[in-house]
C-alpha cells in the first residue's frame, strides 16, 4: 500500500517512537493511511474517514476503558489494576496507553486538538495530571476537572480543557441521589464564548453487569435527574444552548431514557445527533451500539453541530469471534492487548455564529 507524506506521519504519530503534532490531514489521505486488508472489508473509507470539517470549537468524548493510576490504594476496585494484581497493570503499560491517548486527542482535531476532551472511566486527578502533561499535549495547555465520586470501582468522570481557546469555563459535579448510589457523578461544564454559553452535561451511567434488567429502572432514575439538572440550567439562560453527552448505557429508544426522550424545556424538546459515519461505538457479542450518544436541544440549528465516530485503525481490530473488526481493548478478560479502549471516540463539532444567529428566548 503506498502512501502519502501526510499519510506516512499520521502512521509514525501512532505507531513511531518520535512523539511529532498533529498536522492537517485530508478525509483522502486518512482514509488510505487506515485502510488494510482486514480493515477494508468490514469498513469503507467513507466511514474510516469522516467528511465533517473541524468546526469553530470542537468537543471529545471518550470512555477510556478503565484507566487506573498503578499505584494501589485505599479504593478496592483498582486492586486487579496495580503492578502486582491479577491484570499486571505496570507502569510501562500505563505509559503506553498515556501516549496512545494523547495521539488520539491530537488526531481528532484534524489540525487543532479539541477545546474539551471529555472522559469517563478515569480512576483519579493524578491520571489527567500526567495525561495533561504528557509531552505530546503539552503545547497546547490543557488543564483538568475532576473531583473523586463515591462510585464503588473508583471509576470517574473528568474532562480536559485548553482553557486559552475558551473565554470562560465553570463547572460542578451533581452526585445521583437514591435509589441511585455508589456510581460516579454527573459533570455540568458551562463553557462561554461571546454573548453565548454552551451548558454540557458529561454521563456516564451505570452499567449493566449484574444483568440489563436488575439495573434499568436505576438507570431510568439517573436519566429522570438528568432531565432535571437540565430543566434547571435552562429556566436560568437567555440563551438556552445545553447538551447532553456520555456512555448512557443504553440506546437511545430504550426505556431507561424515557426521560430524556419526553423532558420538554419550555417547548423544545432534546434530540440525538447521530454520527454521521460508524454504526456504533461499542460492539457487544457481534453487534455495533450506539450507547456512547450527544443529545441537543432540537431548536438548535441542527447544522451548527456534527457529530462523528472516530474511526481510525491504531483503534480497532479484528473481531476474531463475530467477524469484522470491533474497538481495540486495553484488556479482554485478563489477557493484555494493548489497546486503549472497548470504546471508540465521538466527535463533536460546534459552530458557535451560527448559534449566535438565533433569537433570545
Amino acid at each position: 500500500m503506498k502512501l502519502s507524506g501526510a499519510g506516512h506521519l499520521f502512521l509514525l504519530l501512532f505507531f513511531g517512537t518520535v512523539d511529532l503534532p498533529a498536522q492537517a490531514i485530508s478525509s483522502a489521505e486518512l482514509a488510505s493511511s487506515v485502510s488494510s486488508a482486514e480493515l477494508a472489508s468490514s469498513v469503507s473509507s467513507a466511514e474510516l474517514a469522516s467528511s465533517v470539517t473541524r468546526g469553530e470549537r470542537c468537543i471529545v468524548w471518550y470512555n477510556v476503558e478503565n484507566l487506573f493510576y498503578p499505584d494501589n490504594d485505599s479504593t478496592a476496585g483498582d486492586d486487579e489494576f496495580t503492578p502486582q494484581g491479577l491484570r499486571h497493570w505496570t507502569w510501562s503499560r500505563y505509559r503506553d496507553k498515556l501516549t496512545a491517548l494523547a495521539k488520539v486527542i491530537i488526531a481528532s482535531g484534524r489540525g487543532d486538538p479539541p477545546e474539551l476532551v471529555a472522559l469517563c472511566e478515569v480512576e483519579n486527578a493524578l491520571v489527567l495530571e500526567d495525561l495533561s502533561a504528557h509531552p505530546i499535549l503539552g503545547p497546547y495547555h490543557y488543564t483538568y476537572m475532576h473531583m473523586e465520586s463515591n462510585d464503588h470501582r473508583g471509576m470517574d468522570v473528568a474532562c480536559l480543557v485548553r482553557k486559552g481557546k475558551i473565554e470562560s469555563v465553570q463547572w460542578e459535579v451533581l452526585p445521583f441521589i437514591p435509589p441511585v448510589s455508589e456510581t460516579r457523578d454527573l459533570m455540568h461544564i458551562s463553557l462561554s464564548w461571546g454573548h453565548d454559553t454552551l451548558d454540557i452535561f458529561l454521563v456516564h451511567l451505570l452499567s449493566k453487569y449484574g444483568g440489563a434488567g436488575a439495573t434499568a429502572d436505576l438507570r431510568r432514575s439517573q436519566t429522570a435527574q438528568v432531565a432535571q439538572h437540565m430543566d434547571s440550567v435552562y429556566a436560568v439562560r437567555q440563551r438556552a444552548l445545553i447538551m447532553a453527552a456520555g456512555d448512557f448505557n443504553d440506546a437511545y429508544e430504550a426505556y431507561t431514557m424515557e426521560p430524556l426522550r419526553k423532558a420538554r424545556f419550555g417547548g423544545d424538546s432534546l434530540t440525538p445527533m447521530l454520527p454521521e459515519n460508524g454504526k456504533g461505538t461499542y460492539k457487544y457479542r457481534g453487534q455495533w451500539s450506539p450507547i456512547d450518544q450527544v443529545l441537543v436541544l432540537q431548536s438548535l440549528q441542527q447544522s451548527s453541530i456534527a457529530v462523528s465516530t472516530l474511526l481510525l485503525a491504531p483503534l480497532l481490530t479484528e473481531d476474531l469471534s463475530y467477524g469484522g473488526i470491533k474497538p481495540k481493548r486495553t484488556y479482554e478478560g485478563y489477557s493484555y492487548k494493548g489497546g486503549i479502549s472497548d470504546h471508540l471516540p465521538l466527535v463533536i463539532d460546534i459552530n458557535p455564529s451560527l448559534f449566535s444567529a438565533r433569537g433570545g428566548q
